[in-house]
């Protein structure tokens, strides 16, 4: 009798080895057929200012999935001293990332089944049936989908994390990017992070309500995310910015 295929599998990249969801829209397609995530263009621009950042920087990616940002910003930083903390609501997909921290022997990517708020407590969480083909990223606390299984997951706070430092923050939370910055504004006031914040489900001046502006550029870099960039580290960047600021 044959043996039912996996739902998960391992895929080679340019960035080493991704656990992913062979029925994921546009994830394990693309991997297979170039070797580079889905959101390669994206992620050039991410790592473009991680590449700026000092020795022994913190990132926090907020929303993880399974690390196509993650493993990469990980991997850039590792030698230099810096750590990646991921948080995954998605039980799953955490497992899948840990597993792709391990093969690409990334000790300094810790990765969290949490989720990032405003404040702390526990959020219903569905289970998506990973059998069924869709696009997990779009997974969201704020509309839920019709979903087979609940449980109940922690969030906590980035400024509850008590970081030493930190130097680039990115939020892809389907809807929830206001709240992680609210959560967030102690850290974003001391240590003034670059911040990579999707926005297409929320008003961009939301999201600008969450900085001192008097600190703070905002350009968005594409339809889905915004650079809110802190200006002095862009003046000492020497990143140029293509596009408006708002």
């Amino acid at each position: 009798m044959l043996q039912p295929v996996n739902n998960f599998t391992v895929l080679e990249s340019v960035y080493g080895k991704f656990v992913v969801n062979r029925h994921c829209a546009y994830q394990a397609d693309v991997l297979i057929k170039t070797g580079y995530p889905h959101i390669e263009a994206e992620l050039a621009k991410i790592l473009a200012i991680v590449r700026t950042l000092p020795d022994r920087s913190v990132v926090v990616d907020a929303g993880a999935n399974i690390g196509l940002v993650s493993v990469p910003i990980a991997r850039e930083i590792k030698a230099a001293g810096g750590i990646v903390h991921a948080f995954e609501v998605q039980r799953m997909m955490f497992y899948a990332l840990c597993g792709s921290a391990a093969l690409n022997d990334l000790a300094n990517l810790h990765v969290h089944n949490q989720a990032l708020g405003a404040a702390a407590g526990t959020v219903s969480a569905g289970q998506p049936d990973y059998a069924v083909p869709q696009d997990f990223g779009l997974y969201s606390l704020v509309q839920p989908a019709a979903c087979e299984s609940r449980e109940d997951v922690d969030v906590t706070t980035i400024d509850a994390l008590r970081l030493a430092r930190l130097d680039f923050l990115k939020i892809d939370v389907e809807g929830m990017e206001p709240e992680v910055l609210s959560g967030a504004r102690a850290a974003i006031r001391d240590f003034a992070p670059w911040c990579w914040v999707e926005y297409w489900r929320v008003d961009i001046n939301r999201i600008k309500a969450c900085f001192d502006s008097g600190n703070y550029r905002f350009f968005p870099i594409d339809r889905l995310n915004l650079l809110c960039a802190p200006a002095h580290r862009l003046s000492m960047s020497g990143i140029r910015i293509d596009g408006c600021e708002v």
